[in-house]
């Protein structure tokens, strides 16, 4: 380095009492102050070293002041470490480094000023204030020589020759300075890093487990105490299988056998999807992690990074319920064809909506008879919304409508790969109108095993998805509807007498028009009224003769036929008054014609005809459960004796 050199003091010019300049034995004083130096700093670290430092600086050289400075960022300001100022230590104290003798210490000299230093700084009175007289300084340089670190300085009162040999010692305790100031430094900046990575570990929203070789936990950050719910001090130390479900551990357990020494730090394995951990209460709930090795002090260590992602499936759920809910009210919007409000004023139909009115504030099961078009699905939705399920779904499935391999995926839904075609899960109506009502319309055509699973969710109101073995309760009020004979179909075998029973609770059977002719005109007008404002037409009323066409017609579709008829009247409408064209005048005519006295036979000949007809059925198989007897209901021999008083043979094959 280079040497800022002052004028020299005159050796013998130094009083005595001044510093050590050239003692008798001059090898030996600079041994004896070294090792003083050195046995004072000897054990001490940190702070306390640079205090010891100064300390016996100042005493082994016989000087008034030491002290070692850190340079600041920015390069113009320092802040001294520790400071011996005559005969003690002060407090630490910042300073410009412009004018001053240390500016060219900073600069990476060793500078001298042996006398008179007051006089080369002006611009720092204090230095004359004090008596400081001369000054010595060392830098400190980092020990790659990049950087500069500070400085060791040590001052006095009276002058100072160049070749003090106290500038060794300094040379020898800044190399010395210079390592603790590195060791501070490096100390500082990993506590700091310590400290961020303690702020990240407590601030991550994912939870963050640490476990070694044996898999037993070394690290558990806030986010793991809460998604677990148990304490670090309580994991720590303990196996981390015991929160991760079974297939999860044994994928852990898995990546850790398979992961060499040689591919430490370099090979993640990222788990997305489809993983459940254990809470400490025992709770499982999915997740996704992502699995890391890392190797410390030679030591292999494996970091999870497990997010909870409950709420978020549960949002998917949501989701994917609302999108159902969604299709579903758009395809009700668009099929949805019956009149806003129930009409009617006879007899039969108050009977039935008192019946109604009564049933709407339970949960009971209601099961609705009557022809087709009778209104059945207009009486089902009444209830629905006079109901507390007001608020919640009504869900319709037409039975009918369903083909039978397809009733049960409908109704209860499918997992993946349930069947051919089921690439996805779907959720069924019953799980749709979970808090509301599901309509079944047309039940009686349900298949064998639909009636089963129905009958299990009556009684139970859980069930199971096609291919799937999570059982799944609901909360569903059920009405049902039916225009076919429920009771000759259970004497039949085609329907289960005990689901009957369970959908026959509060039976309300709806009259057909005909049988509530006073209603005919009421339903027209209403008809009438809807079509007219929908097409833009001015249409009063009905005229006389089609009023009295419409109520001598017979109705056999119902209201369903009504509406029909006065939509097509009302497109042909071309005055004030609506008229029932010819075509409703020819199903007058068809249907008087076709009026013909049905032929009555005996009850023996019906009761052969009949027998004949379930024998051919069955191919004359007259035992087991497919078997004739069964199916009439009577022993093998009891059909065999009928058989042969009323002369019923199989007839021979021709060849």
């Amino acid at each position: 380095m280079n040497e800022a050199v002052a004028p020299p003091v005159d050796k013998q010019s130094a009083p005595r009492g001044d510093p050590v300049l050239l003692p008798p034995d001059e090898g030996d004083a600079m041994y004896l102050a070294l090792q003083a130096i050195v046995e004072g700093t000897a054990t001490a670290t940190g702070t306390e070293f640079f205090y010891a430092l100064v300390r016996e600086l100042a005493q082994a050289l016989n000087v008034r002041h030491a002290f070692v400075s850190e340079l600041l960022a920015g390069g113009i300001r320092v802040r001294t470490l520790a400071f011996w100022f005559d005969g003690k230590l002060i407090d630490n104290i910042e300073f410009d480094l412009d004018g001053s003798p240390c500016e060219i210490v900073i600069r990476g000299e060793t500078v001298y000023y042996t006398s008179k230093v007051y006089e080369m700084f002006p611009r720092h009175p204090e230095l004359k204030e004090l008596g400081i007289e001369s000054y010595f300084g060392v830098p400190l340089v980092s020990e790659s020589g990049n950087e500069m670190m500070g400085h060791l300085a040590v001052m006095h009162n009276q002058p100072m020759v160049k070749e003090f040999r106290g500038m060794s010692l300094l040379r020898i305790f800044a190399a010395r300075a210079r390592a603790e100031l590195e060791r501070k430094r490096a100390e500082l900046a990993l506590r700091k890093s310590e400290e961020r990575l303690a702020s990240v570990l407590a601030s991550a929203m994912d939870a963050i487990v640490t476990i070694d070789a044996g898999h037993r936990i070394s690290l558990f950050n806030p986010a793991a105490e809460k998604v677990f719910r148990c304490g670090a001090q309580q994991a720590i130390g303990q196996p981390f299988e015991l929160f991760l479900s079974k297939r999860f551990g044994n994928l852990l357990k898995g990546y850790c056998l398979a992961l060499q020494p040689a591919t430490v730090n370099s090979r993640q394995l990222w788990a997305p999807e489809g993983l459940t951990a254990r809470r400490y209460d025992g709770e499982e709930f999915p997740v996704e992690a992502t699995l890391s090795p890392l190797e410390i002090g030679g030591q292999q260590f494996f970091t999870v990074i497990l997010r909870d992602v409950t709420e978020r499936w549960r949002s998917e759920e949501t989701l994917k319920q609302l999108q159902l809910e969604n299709v579903y009210l758009q395809e009700e919007i668009k099929t949805r064809q019956t009149p806003d409000h129930i009409v009617g004023d006879s007899p039969a139909m108050r009977e039935a909506f008192a019946y109604a009115e009564q049933v709407a504030g339970t949960d009971s099961t209601v099961l609705l008879t009557g022809e087709t078009g009778t209104g059945k699905s207009v009486i089902a939705r009444a209830i629905h919304d006079s109901s507390d399920r007001r608020d919640k779904l009504f869900v319709n499935v037409n039975c009918a409508a369903l083909p039978g391999e397809l009733v049960e995926s409908e109704l209860f839904g499918h997992e993946k790969g349930a069947f051919t075609g089921a690439t996805a899960q779907r959720k069924g109506r019953f799980e749709l109108a979970d808090g509301g009502t599901l309509f079944l319309d047309e039940v009686g055509e349900l298949t064998a095993s639909a009636q089963a699973k129905l009958l299990r969710v009556l009684q139970d109101q859980e069930f199971e998805r096609v291919g799937g073995t999570q059982t799944l309760k609901v909360n569903v009020r059920l009405v049902a509807a039916t225009n076919r004979d429920l009771a000759k179909m259970i004497k039949e075998g085609g329907f289960r007498a005990d689901l009957y029973y369970r959908l026959n609770v509060f039976p309300i059977r709806l009259p057909s028009l005909c049988e509530r002719p006073t209603d005919i005109p009421l339903l027209a007008r209403f008809f009438l009224d809807k079509f007219a404002r929908k097409m833009g037409k001015s249409i009063r009323d009905l005229s006389p003769r089609a009023c009295d066409r419409l109520l001598r017609y017979s109705w056999p579709g119902n209201i369903r036929e009504l509406q029909n008829v006065i939509e097509r009247a009302a497109i042909l409408a071309r005055g004030p008054l609506l008229e029932i064209d010819n075509a409703l005048e020819l199903r007058l005519e068809d249907q008087e014609t076709k009026t013909i006295p049905e032929q009555l036979v005996s009850f023996e000949d019906m009761e052969r005809a009949y027998i004949l007809k379930v024998l051919e059925r069955t191919r004359w198989v007259i035992e087991g459960e497919q078997g004739a007897a069964a199916i009439l209901d009577l022993n093998p021999s009891t059909l065999r004796s009928r058989m042969q008083k009323l002369n019923i043979r199989k007839a021979k094959s021709t060849a």
